[in-house]
């Protein structure tokens, strides 16, 4: 009995560690049940010393002892390193698509994080395919905390927060939060956005004359611009001219290609609206649409007759014809700066700035062609090009300018981006090249932030392999016939040469 005293301090210490592990930290009753199990293992001890000092008298004790100390340690180094990944958690995703990390822009976003956020998941039992996609939220920012509430063990919490099916996240940040019950990448990142912006700005598109529908979801649409701007917490919505003045919560205001002249009293609103400190972008596209010439000249951007091709065949690497020129070459701007990937323009209207402009401000081009571009006109579905005698690029895609403004308050000065196409940023087009980016930049520009917000609505392919019925048959003879036959046959070999 005396020789086995030591059995219940050891069976103490376990249980104490197993609660410890299930429970996922140490309260009060496992510590003094570990306290309990040490007090005993060292009465043991003391009170058997004399059979303790001959055993390690004994080589055999000698190395258990040795045995024992380098089993505690690397425990204790494994301990360590599992905790040095907890607090500092590495992952790498082999996956083609990149469906187990989160997205470039989405990392991008939660660096940029200035306040705590907590994404806490509700339900019976953690989700595993959710907790992966939350802690890559975490892994990406230290500002990012990631919890998981028990719904049957915290059902006040549950009933306050209005949370009704097992899965749903809250975005917290602050006394704010946010309910996501479809917590996509794209849906968390918008609900983190949400509980950390101050103020949600409105990006209001003028309807009326023929413009891109904001919910068209057909290839010339704009559906899909509308989700990336809603994912980058803005507020999108279409306004009349003819119902009355700009509305005052308006941020930016977009004319996306009209088909037909505005009326005169439109264009008094119009005026306006242009001498408040917001922004405006216009998308003039080629004849016979309108131009709204007059009414940009004024700002020492004009909008010039014909459609750009495209003569140096660079389009062609990415599927694209003559008539979709690419720009490469940038202004120095706050908008392009750092910016390096070509944006593609579909059916483009060149655009001429002006040294000066009647209204005063800077105007400057903001994208161009190539040298090797011309200017056609198109008749019917051919466009007719002059290379020897006609206008030759590069010419200007996209032009910018600013126009300080008396007694209002920051920014003060309307800003606007005149572009000479609205097919880059419609359903067919946005995620080609750098698109869509180009055109968050001038928006966040427009409404006077210092960076430009951009979540990807793109989803994670989960690519799969189609497998014919020839490739089946061959993958099961393999499987089954020759893998299993692999070792007997090595084994068959190595027997018959040990015999020799």
């Amino acid at each position: 009995m005396k020789k086995y005293s030591y059995l219940p301090g050891f069976l103490l210490l376990v249980a104490a560690a197993i609660r410890s592990a299930l429970d996922g930290a140490w309260d009060s009753t496992g510590l003094v049940m570990a306290a309990v199990g040490g007090v005993i293992i060292v009465a043991s001890i003391i009170w058997n010393r004399a059979e303790v000092m001959e055993w390690l008298r004994d080589p055999r004790g000698v190395f258990a002892v040795v045995t024992g100390i380098s089993v505690v340690a690397v425990i204790a180094v494994l301990i360590l390193v599992n905790i040095l990944v907890w607090y500092r958690p590495w992952r790498a995703d082999l996956t083609a698509s990149g469906r187990n990390v989160v997205t470039a822009e989405t990392r991008a976003l939660l660096e940029r994080l200035d306040r705590d956020v907590v994404l806490r998941q509700f339900g019976a039992m953690a989700d595993p395919r959710l907790d992966q996609r939350l802690a890559s939220f975490a892994g990406a920012s230290r500002r990012v905390r990631v919890e998981f509430v028990d719904t049957g063990r915290n059902a006040d919490l549950v009933r306050d927060l209005g949370v009704i099916r097992n899965g749903t996240v809250i975005v917290e940040a602050g006394d704010r939060h946010r309910k996501v019950e479809d917590p996509t990448e794209t849906a968390l990142m918008s609900a983190v956005l949400h509980v950390t912006r101050d103020e949600v700005r409105t990006i209001c598109f003028i309807t009326g004359h023929g413009e891109r529908g904001i919910a068209d979801e057909g290839a010339r649409g704009f559906s899909r611009l509308t989700a990336t701007l809603e994912a980058a917490n803005y507020k999108v919505e279409q306004v009349s001219l003819l119902e009355g003045d700009v509305p005052d919560h308006c941020s930016v205001l977009v004319i996306a290609g009209p088909r037909e002249p505005f009326a005169d009293v439109e264009m008094q609103r119009l005026d306006q609206y242009r001498k408040s400190a917001r922004g405006v972008a216009v998308m003039v596209e080629p004849d016979p649409s309108q131009s709204m010439g007059a009414w940009l000249t004024q700002f020492g951007i004009e909008p010039e007759p014909g459609i750009i091709v495209d003569a140096s065949g660079t389009g062609r690497q990415i599927g694209a014809g003559p008539e979709v020129p690419l720009a490469f070459t940038y202004g120095d701007h706050q908008i392009t700066r750092d910016f390096g990937v070509a944006t593609l323009f579909d059916g483009a209207r060149s655009l001429k700035v002006a040294e000066r402009a009647p209204l005063g401000g800077r105007p400057m081009a903001l994208a161009s062609t190539t040298e090797r571009s011309f200017v056609g006109e198109r008749t019917g579905n051919q466009i007719r090009v002059d290379t020897k005698g006609g206008r030759k690029g590069p010419f200007v895609l996209a032009a910018v300018t600013s126009l300080k403004l008396a007694g209002v308050n920051r920014p003060e000065e309307l800003r606007m981006v005149v572009y000479g196409d609205a097919d880059f940023i419609s359903n067919a087009r946005l995620w080609s090249q750098g698109n869509r980016d180009f055109f968050l930049r001038s928006i966040a520009w427009l409404a006077g932030e210092e960076q430009a917000t951009i979540v990807s609505v793109e989803g994670h392919e989960n690519r799969r392999i189609q497998l014919t019925e020839r490739t089946k048959i061959w993958m099961y003879l393999i499987n089954v016939g020759f893998l299993p036959l692999l070792p007997l046959t090595l084994g068959i070999i190595a027997f018959l040469r040990s015999k020799r």
